[in-house]
């Protein structure tokens, strides 16, 4: 038995699903490194070597990958509809990607000719504008500062407390009955992944890349079979949070990753090795 939302056509046992089946997926990588005049943006100088280890770390997982360098916004959404125009493609579809390494402020991200809303970039492919996506996870990585502000943080002394017993933290889930006819909101099965926290600047070094997409493709290259991604994420979330103090001189500045999930399912990324 289907139920019908829209032109999207889900079954029950695909609701009932806890895990998402991902057999195939689409990654986009857009690396914007130069911008025009007249928006006054510095070069994004050490960015292509991010790209591309981000680019090879979803091919290397079975991706169909493409990349763009300094994209228009008519040039993103071309490429956006390029893929939502093939539908063959998207009902094999399991997982799409898209990673925007770029400027960015609060609520903005640049593109080579002009800023563009984080919400707009990702209602592209929603249920409405795309609903051959409606169930899939939809995970958009952006590598952009979010504001002006400097994270500086506490410094902290460790100390073992004799009398707490080391533990393992573990996902607790539970199911619903799910009943038909039915609504999917328009963000459900979205992964917005930020390199910093909202106002906060992300930091990028000219001859290494960022921080962020070093720890990230590092971790996507050693996750284990059948790995939920957030246990991923939240890796990547610690080694820059705690471990990265950029070199910037006399003035103590740290940096939070964070990730706002809309997913319904267990997300794990298939090695394909």
């Amino acid at each position: 038995m289907e139920s019908n939302y829209g032109q999207a056509k889900i079954s029950k046992s695909h609701l009932k699903q806890e895990k998402y089946s991902i057999s195939s997926g689409i990654a986009i990588v857009i690396n914007n490194e130069t911008f025009e005049r007249s928006l006054k943006l510095p070069d994004r100088i050490g960015s292509s070597s991010d790209a591309a280890s981000l680019f090879q770390s979803f091919q290397e997982l079975g991706f169909e990958n493409a990349l763009l360098t300094d994209a228009s916004f008519e040039e993103m959404k071309e490429k956006f509809e390029e893929i939502k125009n093939d539908k063959e493609q998207l009902e094999k579809t399991g997982c799409l990607v898209v990673a925007l390494l770029t400027h960015g402020d609060e609520e903005n991200v640049y593109m080579s000719d002009r800023s563009i809303k984080l919400t707009t970039v990702m209602s592209f492919f929603d249920t409405v504008n795309c609903p051959e996506l409606v169930l899939k996870p939809k995970i958009f990585i952006f590598q952009t500062s979010r504001g002006e502000g400097i994270g500086r943080g506490v410094n902290v002394t460790v100390v073992r407390d004799p009398n707490q017993a080391d533990g393992v933290a573990e996902y607790h889930e539970y199911n619903k009955s799910y009943g038909v006819p039915m609504r999917i909101p328009n963000e459900a099965d979205f992964l917005a992944v930020y390199s910093t926290s909202h106002g906060y600047r992300s930091f990028r070094s000219t001859d290494q890349g960022t921080p962020f997409i070093k720890h990230l493709t590092e971790e996507l290259r050693n996750m284990k079979e059948g790995e939920d991604f957030y246990k991923i994420l939240t890796r990547v979330n610690r080694k820059v949070g705690i471990g990265y103090q950029p070199n910037i001189p006399r003035i103590d500045v740290t940096q939070m990753p964070c990730f706002i999930s809309h997913l319904t399912k267990k997300l794990v990324l298939s090695c394909k090795n």
